[in-house]
C-alpha cells in the first residue's frame, strides 16, 4: 500500500471541505474516493444509491409522522369512548 500526498491552495481545499461534508465524509476519505471512482474502483452509482436511500428515509419519516397522527386519533376517539362507557355506567347505577 502506498501513500499520496499533495498540496492544493485554500480555496480549493476549502471547495474539497464543503463536498466532502456534504457528503459526510472528511476531505482524505472524500478524495480516496474520488480517487477510486475515477480507477474504477469505486462501486459505479453511488451517489444515486446514497440520494435514493436520503429520500426514501425522508419517506418514511413522512409515513411515520402520518402513522404517529393516526394514532393520536384513535387514542382520542378511545378516550371519548371510554368517558361516554363510564358515563352511562354511572347513569345507570
Amino acid at each position: 500500500m502506498k501513500q499520496v500526498k499533495f498540496y492544493i491552495n485554500e480555496e480549493h481545499y476549502e471547495k474539497l471541505r464543503k463536498l466532502a461534508e456534504e457528503q459526510g465524509l472528511s476531505v482524505p476519505a472524500y478524495v480516496k474516493n474520488l480517487v477510486l471512482k475515477a480507477l474504477g474502483e469505486l462501486e459505479p452509482g453511488i451517489e444515486e444509491t446514497v440520494k435514493y436511500l436520503e429520500e426514501r428515509t425522508e419517506q418514511l419519516g413522512k409515513e411515520v409522522g402520518r402513522i404517529g397522527i393516526d394514532l393520536a386519533r384513535v387514542i382520542k376517539r378511545v378516550e371519548r369512548l371510554e368517558r361516554e362507557i363510564f358515563s352511562r355506567h354511572q347513569r345507570a347505577t
